[in-house]
């Protein structure tokens, strides 16, 4: 049986970002893939929505928090916040 002790699981800041980035990543995947399901277009598409937003921006500015959010609530401010195409 291997017994971690807690000083063995200490990361450095360095390592703390990549795994931040990592898993904002996979959010940003997860978030793309149901702006995509709800508004009925190609995954690139969506892709290029949410990366030309000011929901991306926030998304990506840590002091807004938003990154905390789940994928479906950000995917919906995402699409709120399309301008209309009238």
């Amino acid at each position: 049986m291997i017994v971690f002790q807690r000083s063995d699981m200490t990361m450095s800041d360095e390592q703390k970002k990549a795994v931040r980035d990592i898993l904002r990543w996979q959010q940003i995947g997860c978030i793309v893939i149901a702006i995509a399901h709800k508004l009925g277009i190609t995954d690139k598409q969506a892709l290029d929505i949410f990366y030309t937003s000011d929901t991306c921006r926030k998304f990506h500015d840590e002091s807004t928090g938003l990154y905390l959010m789940s994928d479906l609530y950000i995917a919906d401010e995402v699409i709120t916040h399309l301008p209309n195409k009238d």
